[in-house]
């Protein structure tokens, strides 16, 4: 590439030296015609003219001349009508004009044929630097081509957005005027100092009592004789395995059996191969709940050897519904424990109901969830590293569950205004990984997108998620971490929220690369993190309340924090019937009406709260979301 530079430059240069070449020549062509050559001396003026003759010349010769004309020819004497009239008698000697003229002719003759060799010279220097450039050109021109087709072709095959990576995709809007209203106001509000009301939990929180801590008339603990052995493989993610852990107990003390340390399932969406002892401490779980129930890492020899499949007892999601009730458990797994010593229960994403459940079972789902699973040294160390990263700078920050993975928005069959290319990308998705959600799609009614969004079926939006907190009063130089990082669309979809809070951090930013790499290819355990800072920030937002993750973390909040630590459940129905005025609603009609939805939150929780205080059976903490929303 850099001779191609150089033949270009080389090329310009001599374009440069030929203009100045002739220019030369022209100027000297006109030099001879009207001055003689340059350097000579000055031809002798012509004799004086009466005035006279002057005007039987000009009357006669050149009527209406011009005087310019005149001056042009004369060298610049002060009398033009002189010079007129020597043109007139030029004229009139026609022979003498002829024959310098002719002089003139042989004069340029004789300086082409002395300058042809320089002449030719420069045209074929220029003519050669032309095509050394355009061969150039062309070579590095194969050259890139050859190398950037095999990349492009290998990321076609493979189907993937590898070809479009560098692409800047415009920003994704839907509410413009709500947007710039809320710019507006932000602006303001610095102003005038005045913080948000969110920032502390209203109306008394701290009325949740723990349910782990509670004395139970009944004492619970291990039975006399096991029934046999319960295997369960949890499916999901970080937050489904850990709801499946501690339904797993629950199950073990309700059918009198030991369980055996669950497994996590490997997932073609989170693609972690992590086990329990790579997240949690085995030996101290253990030792939290062997009062209550009888735990083994693995099963015994005899039992090793068992197809568990052949036998009967592998139970799938196809055997237990979800959200069953533990009569199904004891109908439909009780006997085959029995006459078999063990059952495998594989998947168990949600497979134990939340109500009617005996006091004793939430107590031991409370207290697995609660105190029993701690996470191992390496992520407790880069989590509290993270959380002195936050406190660094702020005094008080905000965590944010922005619920847009591109697995959620397609299983929910939303439209989130990013037009035809969005639509294609996620119809491919859900093709790819949600066959079955295609196959009942092709036998049910179709619903349209804004009718899920008006039922509050649809996730929030980065934009929406901005638009209230800004309703909210959050000021726009709020501190925020943003937990799980894969936002579906990237900066184009997050401009909108980055518009109105710039001081937005991940883990990602607040943790070097070094710092990360343990947990690189490990996306439970990276969930991990975000569990930690969520769980620890002054206030906590998420943006759909039957996420896992969100659930979890407001419950391990009501929890621990004894009232100080405030949960944001924004309800999607009540917001969908707001935005749906974005083209007419003022931004102080905005802010009532999204306050008064967090407000409402607040007040149901509030409410369930007391009614727990005085009934002895209270709902375990961290499926309160579940419950009430």
């Amino acid at each position: 590439m850099c001779c191609c530079c150089c033949s270009w430059v080389w090329w310009q240069v001599a374009v440069a030296d030929m203009n100045l070449r002739l220019q030369a020549l022209l100027r000297f062509e006109r030099g001879d015609a009207i001055m003689g050559k340059q350097g000579s001396p000055r031809s002798p003026r012509p004799d004086v003219v009466n005035v006279k003759d002057y005007h039987t010349r000009s009357s006669e010769c050149l009527p209406g001349s011009d005087p310019i004309l005149g001056r042009r020819l004369s060298g610049g004497d002060n009398n033009w009508k002189t010079k007129v009239a020597l043109l007139h008698d030029l004229k009139h000697e026609y022979g003498k004009l002829g024959s310098c003229k002719a002089v003139y002719v042989g004069k340029r003759h004789l300086w082409f044929r002395k300058h042809v060799k320089s002449i030719v010279f420069m045209f074929t220097l220029m003519g050669s630097l032309f095509l050394l450039d355009s061969f150039m050109v062309s070579l590095f021109d194969s050259i890139n081509l050859q190398n950037s087709s095999p990349s492009r072709t290998s990321s076609d095959l493979k189907g993937g957005r590898t070809a479009y990576a560098n692409e800047e995709e415009p920003p994704v809007q839907m509410y413009g005027r709500l947007q710039n209203l809320a710019y507006s106001a932000l602006a303001e509000k610095e102003l005038k100092q005045e913080p948000s009301n969110f920032w502390e939990e209203p109306w008394k929180a701290s009325l949740w009592k723990p349910c782990a801590d509670r004395k139970e008339s009944e004492k619970s603990g291990q039975p006399d004789k096991s029934n046999g052995y319960i295997m369960v493989s949890a499916n999901g993610g970080l937050n489904q395995q850990r709801v499946a852990i501690c339904n797993a107990v629950a199950l073990a003390s309700l059918l009198n059996a030991t369980l055996v340390l669950p497994r996590f399932l490997y997932s073609n969406v989170w693609k972690d191969p992590s086990q329990f002892g790579d997240i949690y401490q085995e030996e101290y779980f253990v030792n939290v709940m062997k009062d209550e129930v009888n735990l083994v890492k693995d099963l015994p020899s005899h039992l090793k050897s068992l197809d568990i499949e052949a036998i009967g007892s592998l139970i799938t999601d196809a055997v237990i519904v979800k959200e069953a009730k533990p009569i199904d458990y004891l109908t439909k797994v009780l006997p085959l424990l029995l006459q078999n010593g063990v059952v495998h229960l594989l998947g168990f994403g949600n497979r134990l109901g939340f109500d009617p459940l005996p006091s004793r079972l939430q107590k031991l789902r409370c207290k697995c969830n609660f105190h029993a699973l701690k996470f191992v040294p390496k992520i407790q160390e880069a989590g509290s590293l993270l959380i002195r990263r936050i406190r660094k700078g702020p005094s008080k920050y905000l965590a944010l569950h922005l619920r847009f993975e591109v697995d959620m928005i397609a299983y929910s069959l939303c439209d989130f205004g990013g037009g035809e290319k969005e639509k294609r990308e996620l119809q491919a998705y859900r093709e790819s990984h949600f066959p079955l959600l295609i196959e009942r799609l092709k036998h049910s009614k179709p619903v349209s997108s804004s009718e899920l969004r008006n039922l509050g079926r649809c996730p929030l939006t980065p934009e929406e998620a901005a638009l209230v907190l800004a309703g909210l009063g959050f000021k726009r130089g709020t501190y925020i971490y943003l937990a799980s990082s894969r936002i579906y669309g990237g900066k184009s979809r997050m401009h909108s929220f980055t518009s109105l809070y710039p001081n937005l951090v991940t883990k990602e930013t607040l943790l070097t690369p070094s710092e990360l790499a343990p947990f690189r290819n490990f996306s439970s355990q990276l969930a991990a993190l975000d569990f930690i800072a969520c769980a620890t920030a002054d206030v906590f937002a998420m943006t759909d309340s039957g996420s896992q993750l969100s659930s979890l973390v407001s419950g391990f909040r009501t929890y621990y924090g004894g009232g100080h630590a405030p949960t944001l459940r924004p309800n999607k129905k009540m917001l969908a019937a707001i935005l749906s005025e974005n083209s007419t609603i003022g931004w102080k009609s905005f802010e009532d009406r999204a306050r008064k939805m967090i407000e409402e939150g607040f007040y149901v929780v509030f409410e369930t709260a007391q009614l727990a205080a005085a009934a002895p059976p209270l709902p375990p903490p961290f499926l309160v979301s579940a419950i009430l929303l």
